[in-house]
């Protein structure tokens, strides 16, 4: 059977109906994954404190965990991309950074204007398993004191200014628990003898 003129221009005119419909629909049909759902390539990196995460988020970030504290800054890496966003956790290392003697003579009984004085210092973490390198650092307050929380392991903790022979400070360790702050005090040389 053949179609006539007439014929073939109602069948182009039904096809492209069909065909107007079809773009209509894809348009205005909603997104499965939502209008602010990215899709992020499947990456893997290693965060400081030794774990791995995935890129994740509007912006395909890593977001590693990281130490923070209350004391001082905190310095931390972010992803190779160069965006990265970091979690808190709720366990660490709080301490108090002290130094003596104070006093060129000991006496007895002790002189309490010879006691050890706080130190405001800076205060490098490293994990027992990767030291030297450092993955969080903080400074203690003039009370000598520091906070920072960090992910559950065994670290070692050096206190003390660059380029300056005292107060000289001896590495600490602490073992922190999944959750709660370790206390240590971190006892560092004046030099006075």
């Amino acid at each position: 059977m053949r179609l006539g003129a007439t014929g073939k221009g109602i069948l182009a005119l039904v096809a492209l109906g069909f065909i107007g419909t079809g773009v209509w629909y894809i348009q205005k049909a909603p997104m499965s994954e939502g209008p602010d759902m990215v899709a992020c390539t499947m990456e893997a990196m290693q965060c400081p404190d030794g774990s791995y995460v995935g890129r994740t988020g509007p912006h395909c970030d890593f977001i590693c965990p990281t130490a923070s504290s209350t004391a001082g800054s905190t310095s931390t890496g972010t992803g190779p991309s160069g965006g990265g966003s970091f979690a808190e956790y709720h366990s660490g290392i709080k301490g108090t950074v002290s130094a003596g003697p104070t006093c060129p003579v000991e006496r007895t009984p002790p002189d309490p204007a010879c006691a050890d004085k706080p130190v405001s210092t800076n205060v490098w973490i490293s994990r027992k398993s990767s030291y030297p390198q450092v993955m969080a650092t903080t400074n203690s307050d003039e009370k000598g004191m520091f906070q920072i929380s960090l992910p559950p392991g065994d670290y070692i903790i050096q206190a003390g200014s660059s380029g300056t022979p005292y107060p000289r400070c001896p590495n600490s360790s602490a073992t922190v628990s999944p959750t709660g702050y370790t206390a240590i005090t971190v006892s560092c040389d004046t030099g006075i003898r």
